[in-house]
């Protein structure tokens, strides 16, 4: 199966709702975030940092209004002027990065994983809030039982992308 982020937005929207239900995720004035310190040592598996060591990559990576802690993370943004946007209980909106990942994998493969890879960069903050909402979300300590992360290949000096349009198939 290939899915569509787009094919899944109320699922999304159940998956936050019961993670703020849970108490593991807050509504801000300009969206949904994730409450990463709830989840204490148990955030951080993938990239083997302690939350203090992420909070300085975490803050260049991603700001937001009415956020408690700067590593706490969005799963549900408001939409700007001209931006796409579905309605949600929080307003119209569009779905954080990590959120549409677990959920569409949560739907086609539940409340466990076997396998999970990606390329080496997407270990955090990608892979560790993945696991961090999942794992929140289905009450378990281990969403995926192996991840697999690989390098980059790189044509003319730059990492090798479909975003690029820079990619060679087998």
């Amino acid at each position: 199966q290939e899915p569509k982020a787009t094919e899944f937005i109320s699922r999304i929207i159940v998956f936050i709702q019961q993670l703020i239900d849970k108490e593991q995720a807050y509504e801000t004035t300009d969206g949904v975030y994730f409450s990463v310190r709830k989840l204490g040592e148990k955030y951080g598996k993938l990239s083997n940092q302690k939350p203090d060591q992420m909070m300085e990559q975490q803050i260049a990576a991603e700001t937001g209004k009415g956020k408690v802690d700067p590593l706490d993370f969005a799963l549900w943004k408001r939409s700007k002027d001209g931006e796409p946007f579905w309605e949600s209980p929080w307003g119209r909106g569009r779905p954080g990065w990590h959120i549409e990942c677990s959920v569409m994998a949560s739907e086609v493969l539940g409340e466990n994983m076997d396998i999970h890879g990606g390329g080496c960069d997407l270990k955090f903050p990608h892979h560790d809030n993945e696991l961090a909402q999942a794992e929140a979300y289905w009450g378990h300590h281990q969403w995926v039982n192996f991840f697999f992360h690989c390098g980059h290949l790189h044509i003319q000096g730059l990492k090798m992308s479909k975003s690029l349009k820079n990619f060679i198939t087998i």
